[in-house]
């Protein structure tokens, strides 16, 4: 009967299915087992070896409980009465189930760089896209590819119902069937009649427009555009089904993909000549006449210096 169950156990490794009804499985199985152990410790008895019997049947039945919690925890949404798991997580020294969820994940060769490039974070700002009914079919068309190419997974992240349920109630958000979101595999950002078009798709010969950037953080792209130079930082996947609480069970509602972007900024100044090449003065004359410059400038108010230093954040929009 072991080698029967170890056997399940090691050719269900290869079954690519989801956490919760692999854990379903193991429970069933464990059970089992368990079974097999009173069965074992019943001949026992019956033989005359008392010690061994009852020290089987023990075991057995501490094997019991626990399947018991298993079978409410990954069957049921109640709680199981008279749970000592969280004593025994806290004598263990384990982390619950909740705190490794709240910690960010951490790849072990490195951050997720999209193939376009690394910016830096301190100079990139959230955009929006608007998008018409045809890019919108194009976003629904490109999370359909991802999911026929196994890049894109609604699954909840392998979150079972009681999981979702207690991430809703104390978030108060929906939970997502994709999860945060996933990197789309090839994005760029073309000019289309003064219109910053953004482009999608699995690669670059499946590419379809999938909307046009129409703010950078808090300001209008053609107020940003005057200043700045833009550059496609990421573009990412989001939106999709996802489960809310309803009166006492979760609900699941359908509900269209998005792309999501973060755009890059430069200085429209950071690639003009410097003052030497223009002039031809040598470098001394060069930073005499900009510090000459810089103390005849006088600042009018310290919101146009913030707008001219970036683009408006939420931070400097407050101290606006």
């Amino acid at each position: 009967m072991l080698s029967f169950l170890d056997m399940v156990n090691h050719y269900l490794g290869y079954v690519n299915v989801s956490v919760k009804l692999k854990n379903r499985i193991y429970t069933v199985l464990g059970l089992l087992g368990d079974f097999y152990l009173f069965y074992i410790a019943v001949r026992y008895l019956q033989n005359g070896h008392p010690f061994w019997g009852l020290l089987i049947l023990l075991v057995a039945i501490i094997l019991l409980y626990f399947a018991f919690l298993n079978g409410v925890y990954y069957f049921t949404k109640k709680k199981a009465p008279f749970d000592i798991s969280p004593k025994i997580e806290k004598l263990l020294g384990t982390k619950p189930k909740d705190a490794e969820a709240t910690q960010p994940r951490r790849n072990s060769l490195g951050r997720n760089i999209p193939a376009n490039g690394y910016f830096d974070e301190k100079k990139i700002l959230p955009g929006k896209l608007m998008a018409t009914p045809v890019q919108q079919q194009n976003v629904q068309n490109l999370a359909t590819q991802l999911q026929q190419n196994r890049l894109l997974r609604l699954d909840y992240s392998g979150l079972g119902d009681r999981e979702i349920m207690e991430q809703v109630q104390k978030d108060g958000k929906p939970v997502y069937a994709s999860g945060p979101g996933v990197l789309i595999p090839y994005f760029e950002m073309q000019n289309e009649d003064n219109h910053l078009v953004v482009y999608a798709g699995l690669n670059q010969a499946d590419k379809q427009p999938v909307g046009t950037v129409s703010t950078v953080g808090l300001q209008n792209v053609n107020d940003v555009r005057d200043q700045f130079k833009l550059y496609l930082a990421n573009a990412t996947l989001v939106g999709g089904p996802f489960k809310v609480v309803g009166r006492t069970t979760l609900i699941e509602q359908d509900n269209d993909f998005a792309v999501a972007v973060q755009l890059a900024y430069k200085h429209q100044a950071e690639d003009q000549p410097t003052t030497t090449a223009r002039t031809g003065q040598t470098p001394a004359a060069a930073t005499t006449t900009t510090r000459r410059q810089r103390y005849d400038q006088q600042t009018t108010s310290s919101a146009a210096s913030t707008t001219d230093d970036e683009p408006m954040t939420r931070r400097s929009r407050y101290h606006h």
